[in-house]
């Protein structure tokens, strides 16, 4: 029985890094979200970039202080309410901690680009 059920645990263990999600959508356009990637990578502490291409918005890159060197990689499309992003991580074992690093680290980038955009005047009567 403890055989059984120890294979069983080792099949989901193996297989929880093919459950997870590789593509998250955006509400903002590509080229927002494309800036927020590239200041993401700019961080030469945390990624080190292998190629970046600003026509088709797609990016190569390591992950420093891993213990391996795994190429990573990010690509943008377009979507009707927005912008897709999708994610490839090379990351052995059930922790994906590379990949949630990223998107923290692409949200706190948005965050700032967003809150440095100019704000529409408003005039007395409320137009703009």
């Amino acid at each position: 029985m403890r055989k059984v059920l120890l294979t069983l645990f080792l099949m989901f263990v193996v297989a929880a890094p093919a459950r997870a999600k590789s593509s998250d959508d955006y509400q903002v356009s590509c080229n927002d979200l494309w800036a927020a990637v590239k200041a993401t990578l700019d961080n030469p502490d945390n990624y080190g970039i292998l190629s970046l291409n600003d026509t088709v918005q797609k990016a190569s890159f390591t992950v420093v202080g891993g213990l391996t060197t795994d190429t990573d990689k990010v690509a943008l499309t377009p979507k009707d309410s927005g912008c897709g992003m999708r994610t490839m991580f090379i990351q052995l074992g059930p922790d994906n901690s590379d990949w949630r690093q990223f998107h923290h680290r692409i949200a706190r980038s948005l965050a700032k680009m967003q809150a440095a955009k100019p704000k529409p005047v408003v005039t007395a009567t409320g137009q703009q």
